[in-house]
């Protein structure tokens, strides 16, 4: 088995977060003819999504650290960046709205960040922020005591992955104080979590995260890693899912 740093890539983030974030998107006003500024693009799901939205006259600026996958048209504009080191693309207000989520692990300055997105956001216009929150999923059942113990193991890795050892989300936890303090109204802030079972879509989407984490992290072994898979396709695991975060705001006119 080949297993690279899950920090090297996006990996399969996206599988967790793009559901929730297309729900969301039915609740912005997203209209033909205006630009979107989309950051943590992986690999372009939402994107697509967004070009459908905008229409041929409208434009989408797609933002990742790797863009290998990502093909531009004459309606998506792609741009890599490293937000712990780049400034985001645009200048004030350059965009109808914006859609982040950063699947790279916790950012440098993720303050900063917001600011940088607050201020390229037109009046009236929504940010849509995803991330994975410091909840830890729960694991409800599984066929052994030992089974029990690698699988916590295994979750902890990943959602350390996710969110840094500290438990660190993406966006600040006192988001909804900042985007206040920032102009921004109308704003909402909600968790998903759902139940995952052995086999169900859930588990498969743990174990392609499992297959990018490094063997060394906390002991982790290739032998652990296939156990792992193994027990993600047993209907007798019963977990309590990663919770994810969705936030939208409007920003005041």
């Amino acid at each position: 088995m080949t297993i690279t740093s899950l920090s090297a890539s996006p990996g399969p983030l996206h599988l967790l977060l793009d559901p929730v974030i297309r729900t969301d998107l039915d609740r912005i006003d997203i209209r033909s003819h205006q630009s979107v500024l989309e950051i943590g693009v992986s690999p372009g799901e939402i994107t697509a999504r967004l070009a459908q939205l905008v229409g041929r006259f409208g434009s989408v600026t797609a933002v990742d650290h790797d863009t290998s996958r990502l093909t531009p048209t004459s309606v998506i504009d792609v741009q890599q960046r490293d937000l712990d080191r780049d400034l985001l693309p645009g200048t004030t207000d350059s965009y109808d709205h914006i859609v982040a989520r950063w699947p790279y692990g916790p950012l440098r300055d993720p303050v900063d960040v917001l600011e940088q997105m607050i201020a390229r956001l037109r009046p009236d216009g929504w940010l849509l922020l995803a991330d994975i929150t410091p909840t830890p999923p729960r694991i409800h059942r599984t066929p052994a005591d030992d089974d029990t113990s690698l699988i916590d193991r295994m979750l902890h890795q990943i959602h350390h992955a996710f969110t840094g050892p500290d438990g660190t989300p993406t966006w600040p936890s006192d988001i909804a104080t900042l985007l206040v303090d920032h102009g921004m109204v109308q704003h909402c802030v909600h968790t998903i979590t759902e139940t995952w079972t052995g086999n169900g879509p859930g588990c498969r989407v743990l174990v392609d995260i499992a297959a990018q984490l490094h063997p060394s992290r906390a002991g982790i072994t290739d032998t652990d890693i296939d156990r792992f898979t193994g027990l993600m396709t047993d209907p007798r695991v019963l977990l309590a899912s990663y919770e994810r975060r969705v936030i939208h705001a409007r920003k005041s006119k």
